[in-house]
């Protein structure tokens, strides 16, 4: 039994639209690039100072950052409700979305504990107050929850101008973080991978599993 896509009618669900997944591939190799290259080393750090010197010069620079988290969060939590009353077949992949940001929340927090690493504003001074000692910096969790909740908008909405502009917005709240002073560049690139990615896999375990129980129904509707 095909199940309807999020990206356009009588697609496949397991396939969504190329056109649809292009703005998160490109997302995740300009990440990747950025975390890898090199891993981390003199282009984050030179970068992130380069970006926090800039930022002390923007009065409450920290805004930024939180009134895009907050508008993301918005934005996600409106597009879901009205796809959740308008086209129920969205709504078990909607919950694996808002599952797979929970996850993703949970990992970067761990991964703060495992990899302990100082915030750059304890190396150079910054406009806006440092968090306190103990408040690890790699990954960034703001960049997490912000590319996390793009691939629910996507999911929700499935408009591809809709999903750049989710998109767009996550980068700002990543930026914000690193011109504020207190990530370096690739503590946002490995919350945007974390965001983008376990939220993904949650959501395609959904599908595979919506298609295979579709297909026992069938299969024994026609014993």
């Amino acid at each position: 039994m095909p199940v309807a896509s999020p990206y356009g009618r009588g697609m496949p669900l397991s396939i969504p639209h190329r056109r649809a997944l292009l703005p998160f591939a490109a997302v995740t190799l300009f990440a990747l690039t950025l975390l890898i290259a090199p891993a981390p080393g003199s282009v984050s750090v030179v970068g992130t100072r380069w970006l926090a010197a800039l930022g002390s010069a923007i009065p409450n620079v920290e805004l930024a950052s939180e009134i895009g988290l907050a508008l993301l969060a918005a934005t996600t939590m409106s597009t879901a409700a009205f796809a959740w009353v308008r086209h129920p077949e969205r709504r078990a992949r909607l919950l694996a979305g808002a599952a797979g940001v929970g996850l993703a929340y949970a990992a970067s927090e761990g991964l703060k504990l495992l990899f302990a690493q100082p915030r750059p504003c304890t190396r150079w001074s910054i406009a806006t107050e440092c968090p306190p000692a103990g408040d690890w910096s790699l990954p960034s969790n703001h960049a997490t929850l912000a590319f996390g909740a793009t691939v629910v908008i996507a999911i929700a909405v499935g408009r591809w101008w809709v999903t750049c502009s989710a998109l767009a917005l996550a980068a700002l709240v990543a930026a914000g973080r690193v011109v504020q002073g207190v990530h370096y560049v690739h503590d946002v690139a490995m919350g945007a991978v974390l965001g983008l990615a376990i939220t993904t896999v949650l959501i395609v375990a959904t599908v595979a599993w919506q298609r295979r129980s579709a297909a026992t129904r069938s299969s024994s509707g026609r014993r």
